[in-house]
C-alpha cells in the first residue's frame, strides 16, 4: 500500500505542506474567496435586470443572454480545466482560469456595449470552470478525506448564505449606486483572488503525480471514470438530493405569491428559509462530522431528507396547501441535502485514482449543472400552478437516490474505499 493513502501518514504530509498556520489558513480562505467569486457573480446583478434593459435600449431575452452565455462558458471549460489541472498542476490551471474570470469581470464592468458585454459574461463562465474543476481538487490533494468533507461541509455554507445575501446586496447597490457598480464590485473581487493565487498559494499536486494532457487520454480517462460504479452511483445520489433543493427554490416565487397567495413583501422569509437551512446544515456539518464521523452524518442528513420527502408527498396528496408546512417540509429537506451530500461527494472521490481527481471533479461539476438546470426545466415544463409537479419530480429523484444505495449496499460500496482496496487499484 503507498504510504501517501494511509490517513495517518498523509496527515503528517498534510502538516508538512504548510509552513504555518497563517499559509494554510490563507490557502482555505483564497479558495473559499475564489469560489465566493464564482457563486455571486451571477446572482448579484440579476436585481438589476429591469435597469439594464432601459440603459441597454434591448429586451429582457436580450438581458438573458448575459445569463445563457455565462452558463455555456462554464459548461464547455469545466471539461477540459480539469484534466488540465492534473496534466499540469492545480496552481497553474486556477491562476489562468482566475486570470480569465478577471478580464471578464473588468470587461462587463467598463463596456458600454450590450454585445460585448454577453462576451465578457462567456469569458467569466470560462475562467469559472477551472475554479469548480481545480479549485476543489486542491482540498483532495492536500487533505484525508475526513478534513475534505469538513472543508467542503463549511465551503457549502458559507457560500449558501453569500448565494442568500447576492441578490439583497446586489439589489441595494444597484439602488444606491446604479447597476454597474454591481460588476465593479466582482471585477475588484476577481483581481483579488487572482493576485492573492499567483502570489500566495502553493502547487498541490507534484509532478510525480500529474499525467499527460492528449485526448485520447482525456477521452479514456473520462470513459474509466464514468464506468466506474461506486463513484457514478455517490456522485448520482448528491447530485439529484441538491438538485431537489434547486428545484424548490426556482419553484417558490411561482408557487407561493402567484398560487398561495403569500404577499410578496413575506415571501423573502419563506425563501430565506430553505437557503437559511442550507447554510445551518452545511456549517453544523463539519462539526457533525468531526464528533460523530462521516457514516453517521451521512445517515442522518438521508434519513432528515427522506421524512422530509414523505412530508411533503403527503401534504401534496392530501391536498395540504399550508404555506408554512409546505417551507417547513421543503426547509428540512434542504437540512438533510446540506448533511448528507458532503459526504457523498467525499466517498466518490475516495473511488478515484489520484491523478484523475481533477477529471473526476470536472465531470461532477458538469453533471450536478446539467442535472439541475435539467430538473428546473422540467419542473417548468410540468407546472401547473400546484406543488404536484415539484412534488412528482422529488418522488422520482429519491427514488433513484434510493436505487442508488442499494446497489452500493450489496455491492458493500456505501463507505469510503478503504486503504486496502485502494492500494489493490494502483
Amino acid at each position: 500500500m503507498p504510504a501517501s493513502w494511509d490517513p495517518r501518514v498523509q496527515m503528517e504530509n498534510t502538516n508538512q505542506f504548510f509552513k504555518s498556520r497563517f499559509q494554510e489558513f490563507s490557502f482555505v480562505a483564497i479558495i473559499l474567496l475564489a469560489f465566493i467569486a464564482f457563486y455571486v457573480e451571477t446572482d448579484i446583478y440579476t436585481p438589476s435586470f429591469p435597469e439594464m434593459v432601459s440603459y441597454f435600449k434591448c429586451s429582457e431575452d436580450s438581458i438573458q443572454m448575459l445569463l445563457s452565455m455565462n452558463f455555456l462558458g462554464l459548461c464547455l471549460s469545466s471539461l477540459f480545466f480539469g484534466p488540465a489541472s492534473d496534466a499540469y498542476g492545480r496552481k497553474t490551471i486556477l491562476s489562468i482560469g482566475l486570470g480569465i474570470f478577471m478580464l471578464g469581470s473588468i470587461g462587463c464592468a467598463s463596456t458600454d456595449a450590450l454585445n460585448w458585454m454577453v462576451l465578457c459574461r462567456f469569458l467569466q463562465g470560462l475562467g469559472c470552470g477551472a475554479i469548480v474543476s481545480a479549485g476543489l481538487a486542491c482540498f483532495f490533494d492536500v487533505y484525508p478525506p475526513d478534513k475534505s468533507s469538513r472543508l467542503v461541509s463549511i465551503c457549502n455554507g458559507v457560500l449558501g448564505g453569500f448565494m442568500a445575501l447576492a441578490p439583497m446586496i446586489g439589489s441595494w447597490i444597484s439602488i444606491q449606486m446604479g447597476w454597474r457598480a454591481n460588476f465593479y464590485l466582482i471585477a475588484i473581487l476577481a483581481t483579488v483572488v487572482f493576485l492573492s493565487t499567483v502570489a500566495l498559494t502553493k502547487e498541490t499536486l507534484p509532478p510525480t503525480k500529474r499525467t499527460r494532457l492528449i485526448l485520447a487520454g482525456v477521452l479514456k480517462n473520462y470513459g474509466a471514470i464514468l464506468t466506474n460504479f461506486p463513484f457514478m452511483a455517490h456522485t448520482m445520489i448528491w447530485c439529484l438530493m441538491f438538485s431537489i433543493v434547486i428545484v424548490f427554490i426556482a419553484n417558490l416565487s411561482l408557487i407561493f405569491v402567484d398560487y398561495l397567495m403569500v404577499p410578496p413583501g413575506v415571501f423573502g422569509f419563506y425563501q430565506t428559509g430553505v437557503m437559511g437551512a442550507f447554510f445551518v446544515g452545511s456549517m453544523s456539518g463539519a462539526y457533525v462530522i468531526k464528533k460523530w464521523g462521516m457514516v453517521f452524518t451521512k445517515v442522518v442528513g438521508s434519513l432528515i431528507y427522506l421524512g422530509s420527502i414523505l412530508a411533503l408527498v403527503l401534504l401534496c396528496f392530501l391536498g395540504i396547501n399550508s404555506p408554512i408546512l409546505l417551507i417547513l417540509a421543503m426547509s428540512i429537506a434542504s437540512l438533510g441535502c446540506s448533511l448528507a451530500v458532503t459526504i457523498y461527494f467525499t466517498f466518490s472521490m475516495t473511488h478515484i485514482d489520484e491523478r484523475l481527481k481533477g477529471s473526476a471533479m470536472s465531470l461532477t461539476q458538469s453533471l450536478r449543472l446539467f442535472i439541475s438546470s435539467g430538473m428546473v426545466w422540467v419542473a417548468a415544463r410540468g407546472f401547473d400552478g400546484s406543488v404536484r409537479p415539484m412534488t412528482l419530480l422529488a418522488i422520482f429523484c429519491t427514488g433513484g437516490c434510493i436505487i442508488c444505495y442499494a446497489l452500493l449496499y450489496r455491492r458493500k460500496q456505501h463507505v469510503a474505499l478503504s486503504t486496502q482496496e485502494i492500494a489493490g487499484q494502483l
